[in-house]
Order: structure tokens, then C-alpha cells, then sequence
């Protein structure tokens, strides 16, 4: 499985389209914007926009295409296991947020004068790695429902939608029925965890209580999916 994960996101991280999507772009707003307010708020809202597209893409963006190709197909008849295959997309889609992640941060220590102890510098990271986990099972789950280009642009629309709805991106004002919405997203719940943390607080049970539950649902779905995938080959 190791090998196949390691394969995966070297694969991944080739794709210039990718890199510039999970680090350039989350790093570029920090850049552009970040300075202007309070830095570290805004290093907790890039690093979720980098976990939630890191998760999203880096899980989901090759299954479709996968699929399509009929690679998933060639797999069947490899020693990978299909729990083996179900779990590295997921660790996948875990690891790819690091990127984005580490060059905001970076960006954020050099350039925004952000400075954190290190235990809060450790339960940030930890945070962001298990809040990615809500984002690649709904990638995997949307990579093993549409196909090809179709699945691309379908994890795009949601990713800037759970961004847009979850204050990450945009002036973060609401209408009431909207403002009402967001506060059971996991971008919203992830980024008020984060800011929680960065001001020496512990997280609300109840938004930790929402990234479970999208956990949860999500990975029901992922595994339905692919169990109808596998019945399908």
C-alpha cells in the first residue's frame, strides 16, 4: 500500500495544474490579503483553503480519470488489495494538503510576523491533517461517482462553494438563511477550530462533532461507491 500511495501522490505533485491550485494560489491570497488583516487569522484560513483543496483533489481528482482509462480495472489484477486501494487514496488526499499547508505557513512566519508557541504550532497541524479527512473521503466520493472531466469539475464547484460558504474566500457576509448553512460546513467548523487554537483556546465540541459527522457520511458514500465499483469490474 505504501508503494502505491508514494506512486499516487508523486503523480499528483507533477501536475502543474495541482501545485498551482494547492500552493500557489492559497499562498498567493495570503500574500495579497493575509498582510493587511490579522495575519494569523488569515494563515488559519489559507492553510483550510489548502487542507480542503489538498483533501478534495488529492483523493478524488484521479480516480475519475482513473476510471475512465480503465487503470482502476488494471489494479484488480495487482496484489493491492481492494481495502489497500481504498485506504491509500485516502492517506493520499491527506498527505497532498501538506504542500499548500507548509508554504502558507512559511509564508506566514517570514512575511506576516506569525509566531505561535510550539504546542499550539502542534495541535494547528494536527488539526488541519485530521480535518483533511472530511475532504478526501467527499473527493473520493465524488472521483467514484462522475467521470472524467466532469468529476474535475465537479470537485472544483464544490471546493469553491464549501469555500465561499465556509467565510474562506469572499468578504464573508451572509444572507441570514445562508449564515444559517455555514455553520454545519467543515470548511466553516475547521477554520473557527483553527482560530480557536491560534487565540489558546480549545476547539467547540460541537464544530468537531460536524467535521466527524461529515467524516462519517462521507466515508459511508466512498465505501458504498466503491464496493459498486468493484461489483461493476
Amino acid at each position: 500500500m505504501f508503494s502505491f500511495v508514494r506512486f499516487e501522490v508523486f503523480r499528483a505533485l507533477r501536475n502543474v495544474k495541482y501545485l498551482l491550485f494547492l500552493v500557489v494560489t492559497p499562498v498567493g491570497l495570503y500574500l495579497i490579503y493575509g498582510r493587511t488583516s490579522d495575519s494569523a487569522l488569515a494563515m488559519v484560513a489559507m492553510t483550510v483553503y489548502a487542507a480542503t483543496a489538498g483533501g478534495l483533489i488529492g483523493s478524488g481528482g484521479g480516480v475519475a480519470e482513473d476510471r475512465m482509462r480503465g487503470w482502476l480495472r488494471q489494479l484488480k489484477v495487482t496484489p493491492l488489495a481492494d481495502r489497500h486501494w481504498l485506504a491509500g487514496k485516502i492517506v493520499q488526499g491527506v498527505l497532498m494538503i501538506v504542500p499548500g499547508v507548509a508554504g502558507v505557513t512559511i509564508a506566514a512566519v517570514t512575511t506576516g510576523h506569525v509566531h505561535l508557541s510550539a504546542g499550539r504550532w502542534a495541535a494547528l497541524l494536527a488539526l488541519l491533517l485530521l480535518g483533511s479527512l472530511p475532504f478526501a473521503l467527499l473527493g473520493l466520493s465524488l472521483g467514484l461517482t462522475l467521470k472524467g472531466k466532469s468529476a474535475q469539475i465537479g470537485i472544483v464547484v464544490v471546493f469553491f462553494a464549501l469555500a465561499a460558504l465556509g467565510g474562506l474566500i469572499g468578504s464573508g457576509t451572509m444572507p441570514y438563511a445562508l449564515e444559517q448553512v455555514r455553520h454545519y460546513l467543515p470548511t466553516y467548523n475547521l477554520a473557527q477550530a483553527g482560530f480557536a487554537i491560534v487565540g489558546g483556546h480549545g476547539p467547540a465540541a460541537t464544530g468537531l462533532a460536524v467535521l466527524g459527522a461529515w467524516a462519517l457520511v462521507a466515508g459511508a458514500a466512498a465505501l458504498a461507491l466503491w464496493r459498486r465499483e468493484s461489483h461493476a469490474r
